[in-house]
């Protein structure tokens, strides 16, 4: 009976919820807004400090590449890469009115990621790799790039079948990529796990992982999963509805 009393509240409810279903279904992983607490996730995944180089490989608009040249500071240097022109403004932009000068701002394709040769020491690739239509020759780009003793972090997810066809990419059962299956792949071009975290941003479809090469980096470890306020949480348990995707 509670439920009819105020019949416009819950109607309202109701078709906020399906607009954000739709917009997850219709966009994919191109509506996230940059969050403070997956900022603190990502330094963390990349060990960022002071004086760093780091790459921001599929920028978008420059949400995260803001945040990633703030933290390594005028010694340190970003680069920012995307394809498309409007991408590469919008980053720019956001640089300007940020008043960074330690930001690279340049054009990538499904053929290059637009850095120098051994520029960096992390890149940063967040719900990027399943987009590429050549992953192989993505991956010796990311090769090419990397400094002695660099990583590089991947975050992803699990392919979610109703979300939009992404056309040249491999089939990999729905919009995304299995984790086991990207680290295959690395592994092909000599990458190795260093670190893993599941569940990332409360988001038990989400995962990280750090790639380094050869014998250099820790020891892999597995770090456990985390909610959107950063508290530790163990493998497996759930966190309510997640947050629409990048």
């Amino acid at each position: 009976m509670g439920s009819w009393i105020r019949p416009g509240l819950r109607v309202c409810r109701i078709g906020a919820l399906a607009l954000t279903v739709l917009t997850a279904l219709v966009v994919g992983c191109s509506s996230d807004a940059a969050d403070a607490a997956e900022a603190e996730r990502i330094a963390e995944l990349l060990e960022l400090r002071p004086g760093m180089r780091v790459a921001d490989v599929g920028a978008g608009d420059g949400e995260w590449t803001v945040d990633l040249a703030r933290r390594v500071g005028g010694a340190g240097h970003v680069w920012a890469t995307e394809v498309k022109e409007e991408h590469l403004a919008e980053i720019r932009e956001r640089v300007e009115e940020a008043g960074l000068h330690n930001v690279t701002v340049a054009r990538g394709d499904q053929t290059t990621n637009g850095l120098p040769d051994a520029c960096c020491d992390a890149i940063l690739l967040r719900l990027v790799y399943h987009h590429f239509t050549d992953p192989a020759r993505m991956r010796r780009e990311l090769v090419r790039a990397l400094r002695p003793g660099g990583i590089v972090a991947v975050i992803d997810i699990e392919p979610q079948e109703h979300w939009r066809k992404l056309e040249g990419v491999p089939e990999r059962g729905g919009h995304g990529i299995p984790a086991e299956e990207l680290i295959a792949e690395m592994a092909q071009d000599g990458f190795r796990v260093l670190r893993r975290q599941t569940g990332w941003n409360g988001d038990e479809d989400r995962y990280g992982v750090v790639f380094g090469r050869g014998k250099e980096g820790g020891r892999p470890r597995r770090l456990r999963s985390s909610g959107p306020a950063g508290t530790p949480r163990g493998e497996g348990e759930e966190e309510g509805q997640r947050p629409g995707a990048r």
